[in-house]
């Protein structure tokens, strides 16, 4: 699996152009730099692919899984996934090169692609990879889907400096509310099933054996 990682880290993924202008244009720094020039001109990613690695996780928090429709023209920033988080000589920047583990990580999860073929030799390394760069383009295109509707709910939405950490914790959150909405009923139907069984039971008589 450590190969399969190896080789997924050099791929390119892509997004619909549909995205290009309204969100990696307005929203992200091109080229990189440092935090203070990123600031100084009102972009809230110092790269592309920040913003590429953040929709991702909203989509995947989301379950927003849209694969790119057939025929839609897509681009590239021409950065490979080994690059991504990548310190480089910059001493003001952090490295967070891990991301690209817990993303690999969560597409394998994700994933429905035989991975005991893949050992055995059955089928290959290449198809492998290919599927689980679709999965990492879906589910990116559901994150950038959600940013996009929200600009439009709401153009002045991300002047917030905390809107994109807020949008992450409520699908987070989304999310628990809802498994906690699906376990309650059945509680607390164990429960009320209890509560009326116990009031059929016929009380008992004086003199008889409990």
């Amino acid at each position: 699996m450590e190969n399969l990682f190896d080789k997924w880290k050099t791929q390119i993924p892509k997004y619909s152009e549909e995205f290009r202008e309204p969100l990696f244009d307005s929203l992200t720094k091109k080229f990189g730099g440092s935090e203070k020039s990123k600031v100084d001109l009102g972009k809230h990613f110092s790269n592309n692919y920040e913003l590429y690695m953040y929709a991702f996780f909203l989509g995947l928090y989301n379950d927003e899984f849209l694969p790119i429709p057939e025929g839609t023209k897509k681009v590239d920033f021409s950065h490979a996934i080994q690059h991504w988080g990548s310190k480089g000589g910059r001493l003001d920047r952090t490295d967070f090169t891990i991301l690209q583990e817990f993303m690999f990580a969560a597409v394998v999860a994700k994933s429905k692609f035989d991975f005991l073929a893949l050992e055995k030799g059955d089928v290959s390394e290449k198809d492998a990879v290919k599927e689980l760069i679709q999965i990492v383009e879906s589910y990116t295109n559901g994150g950038l889907t959600l940013i996009k509707e929200k600009l439009e709910e709401n153009s002045n939405l991300f002047l917030q400096p905390t809107s994109f950490l807020a949008m992450i914790l409520d699908s987070k959150i989304q999310t628990v509310k809802m498994k906690k909405e699906t376990a309650e009923p059945e509680v607390t139907k164990k429960v009320v099933g209890k509560k009326v069984a116990k009031s059929k039971a016929k009380p008992k008589k004086k003199g008889e054996a409990k």
